[in-house]
């Protein structure tokens, strides 16, 4: 007998305490999944959720491609919501396929679909994870250059202040940052673009930190994350004027100090497989890089 076909709804705002009481039985370290990323990423492409055997499962669509999964989420049956999942793409003629998975969750897979199936590390996609008091500190020799440009900042921009982010700056920051967008005809960034607007507009809902660099009275640098457990925060949009140096690395450090100082490690996310990217986050010595795998199951 066919089992009855999973009805997913998308992801609203309204919806951020029910996956947020899935994702907080999990000891989960991926960006991915974080009610954070999937608010900002929403309008870039279609992020709907279900509850199947009381776990959550996010299924991601991109215009033109078939969708995919994040592993399941919460404490509730997870063998039995594969093998539904895996019935449900079945009746639909789809693959049952897999992105962002940890190496934690390799061995369930295994164990429900044995060895036919094949993980396959995404370097691009892994996150970079960082000691939060490395970044705020910057002590010792390996990050001695990152604590000179930190310093030459606070030299040539001595007057400079950090606000956090509240109802008395968000209008400000909202014009601040369509002043800045140079997004043009690129996607990606058209798609980032909304989804920071999106959180402006939304900012006291969301449960975000963040702060601003302000220098003779003008917005120079801005940053968000948000606190996924005692251990990890996530950073999910940093952006500054290039007008004034070394103003990301300062809105890097003093974000951190400000707001996170208390949480162990720092998820900075992906790369993106972007060169200078990757450069810039492998120079700030991450304590690891989390991988994740993709998986496909016919």
């Amino acid at each position: 007998m066919e089992q009855q076909a999973l009805i997913f709804k998308d992801i609203t705002l309204q919806d951020r305490t029910l996956i947020n009481t899935y994702l907080q039985q999990e000891e989960f370290m991926i960006s991915d999944i974080s009610f954070g990323n999937l608010f900002i990423w929403r309008l870039a492409r279609k992020i709907a959720f279900c509850i199947l055997h009381d776990c959550l499962i996010i299924e991601t669509t991109y215009i033109n491609e078939a969708p995919f999964c994040f592993f399941p989420i919460g404490s509730g049956d997870k063998k039995k919501a594969l093998i539904s999942l895996h019935n449900h793409y079945k009746q639909k003629g789809q693959n049952l396929i897999f992105h962002s998975i940890e190496k934690q969750n390799l061995d369930l897979l295994h164990e429900v679909f044995g060895d036919s199936i094949t993980p396959i590390l995404n370097r691009d996609r892994s996150d970079y994870i960082y000691k939060t008091r490395d970044l705020i500190e910057l002590t010792g020799r390996k990050y001695h250059k990152k604590k000179n440009h930190l310093n030459r900042f606070f030299d040539e921009y001595k007057g400079f202040s950090f606000e956090s982010i509240g109802e008395n700056n968000l209008s400000e920051l909202l014009n601040v940052w369509r002043k800045w967008d140079n997004a043009g005809s690129d996607k990606g960034l058209q798609n980032e673009s909304k989804g920071i607007i999106s959180v402006f507009e939304n900012y006291a809902d969301l449960g975000f930190l963040g702060g601003l660099l302000r220098f003779n009275g003008e917005v120079i640098a801005f940053s968000f994350g948000e606190i996924i457990s005692k251990n990890l925060c996530i950073i999910h949009i940093e952006k500054a004027d290039i007008n004034y140096r070394g103003a990301y690395q300062a809105i890097n450090q003093q974000l951190l100090s400000h707001c996170f100082s208390d949480i162990l490690y720092v998820n900075r996310e992906e790369d993106l497989g972007i060169e200078g990217l990757r450069k810039a986050k492998l120079s700030y010595n991450p304590e690891f890089i989390l991988e994740k795998y993709e998986v496909n199951i016919v």
